[in-house]
């Protein structure tokens, strides 16, 4: 079979939010960009405000929020 041609009008589906996965492996509760970024803000406001990687930021709290729903 072809593959599917898209026509331009038509748009992609919007990605789904990251689920943290247990280690049990049953999904839980998604993660979404809004909580990350909150916590990844403060993560950098708890640093000071001093010069830092924003990427590191964003993967420490990907990596907490991983961790709680985990729990």
């Amino acid at each position: 079979r072809m593959p599917r041609v898209t026509k331009k009008s038509e748009k992609a589906p919007a990605p789904r939010a990251k689920r943290a996965k247990p280690a049990n492996g049953t999904a839980s509760t998604p993660v979404g960009a809004n909580e990350i970024s909150r916590l990844a803000y403060e993560i950098y406001e708890a640093r000071g405000r001093t010069a830092g990687s924003p990427l590191e930021d964003w993967l420490q709290a990907e990596q907490q929020l991983s961790n709680r729903a985990e729990v």
